[in-house]
């Protein structure tokens, strides 16, 4: 009965600050302040570029992280 249990890796040290976690978050931001101007102005169009501003980040970043510029990934936490 006797089991042997592996002690898993370390995380990695940069805590997610990468460029594709940069790009993402600010994108974002940037999107959520374009939605908020534009609601307070009551202009739609504004409201509807923001949301496509928050779209690009997201596959932007997906794409940047795919590519190597994001958080390592071991094995447990492969897509």
């Amino acid at each position: 009965m006797n089991k042997t249990y592996a002690v898993p890796p370390p995380p990695p040290h940069n805590e997610g600050k990468t460029m594709a976690a940069w790009t993402l978050n600010l994108g974002l931001v940037l999107g959520g302040i374009i939605i908020a101007f534009g609601l307070v102005l009551g202009q739609m169009m504004a409201v509807a570029v923001g949301a496509v501003v928050m779209l690009v980040a997201i596959i932007v970043g997906v794409v940047m992280s795919l590519a190597g510029l994001g958080q390592k990934r071991t094995k447990a936490q492969s897509l």
